[in-house]
């Protein structure tokens, strides 16, 4: 087997990276750079994998677990040499609305909901592949998903519910 093609690469960056950077997000602090990471990882993999999408979820995980120790590590290591807390800058808000709410309430489940609601919804992964990728039995994995839609439900319709009622305003015609 060989190298996937140029084409098929970029098809597979065009339908799979955005939902790869959401899938990373909660794991790290630069989830575009572990997508691209992963990218040019399979443009390099020979022969190529059997399930790239698959593969692609495999190996952003893995990697943004690595780059997120990284961090970690990079922040001791800045705090003991200033002698301080280093203290995170946070860009001011932007028109990125709709992608903050969907990734606070994605940061609301745990880990293993999260990664499977993820691969799943946004990754379009079978329930055998999300549990391959993730390292669970495929029971477990669906019940992670169902379990992590029926608390994103939840708190959709928590938000979503007036605060106060409302009078009938329907009259009797009488």
């Amino acid at each position: 087997m060989r190298r996937i093609g140029p084409e098929i690469l970029g098809r597979l960056f065009d339908e799979h990276a955005s939902a790869l950077v959401l899938f990373a997000r909660p794991l790290c602090e630069a989830p575009e750079d572990v997508v691209q990471d992963a990218f040019v990882a399979l443009a390099r993999q020979e022969p190529a994998p059997d399930r790239p999408v698959a593969w692609l979820y495999r190996v952003v995980r893995n990697g943004a677990i690595a780059a997120a120790r990284r961090s970690r590590r990079r922040r001791g290591r800045d705090r003991r040499a200033a002698g301080r807390e280093v203290v995170p800058w946070f860009d001011a808000a932007d028109d990125r609305i709709d992608a903050e709410r969907a990734a606070r309430l994605l940061a609301e489940l745990d880990d293993d909901e999260r990664s499977v609601v993820i691969a799943r919804v946004w990754g379009g992964l079978t329930f055998d592949e999300v549990a391959r990728s993730l390292g669970c039995s495929l029971t477990t994995a669906h019940r992670r998903y169902r379990s992590g839609l029926a608390r994103l439900h939840e708190r959709l319709e928590s938000s979503c519910s007036p605060t106060t009622a409302t009078p009938n305003t329907i009259s009797d015609p009488t």
